[in-house]
């Protein structure tokens, strides 16, 4: 143990690039985040870029523990429109990244957003149990 306290920097390292990564798409107009996005990730966010070609030690390191943001990361769900309801962490719980299992004819371009009665705001029970399968 050191004399700051750390068990292991590696780990400790690796907490601090991925709140790098949080910052940077957190904070979108920042210095920092603008010069990435400019490089690297131009057309799409942090979360679903690539590492890209010959890329500076910098990115290379935070995109390398990206994964580890990916993790702990989980939508509020609010509107839905912009979630993914197969390929992205929405639901509630404690669980890291459960997605549901599509059926056979599912619709895999579905949002949460369809999935919500807007006049009675709440859920459209009828459209879950038609979309899920009865033990999720």
């Amino acid at each position: 143990m050191g004399g700051m306290g750390f068990r292991d920097l590696r780990y400790f390292n690796q907490a601090l690039l991925a709140k790098q990564c949080f910052r940077l798409s957190m904070e979108t107009r920042s210095l920092l985040s603008c010069v990435l996005k400019a490089r690297y990730y131009k057309h799409s966010n942090l979360v679903e870029t690539r590492r890209g070609y010959d890329p500076s030690y910098t990115w290379r390191s935070m995109w390398g523990e990206k994964s580890l943001l990916l993790e702990g990361l989980k939508w509020r769900v609010g509107n839905g429109l912009s979630i993914k309801v197969w390929y992205e962490a929405w639901m509630p719980g404690n669980g890291t990244h459960f997605i549901p299992t599509p059926r056979v004819d599912s619709d895999m371009a579905l949002r949460v957003s369809d999935l919500i009665d807007y006049e009675n705001q709440c859920w459209n029970g009828s459209m879950i149990k038609e979309v899920f399968v009865e033990e999720e």
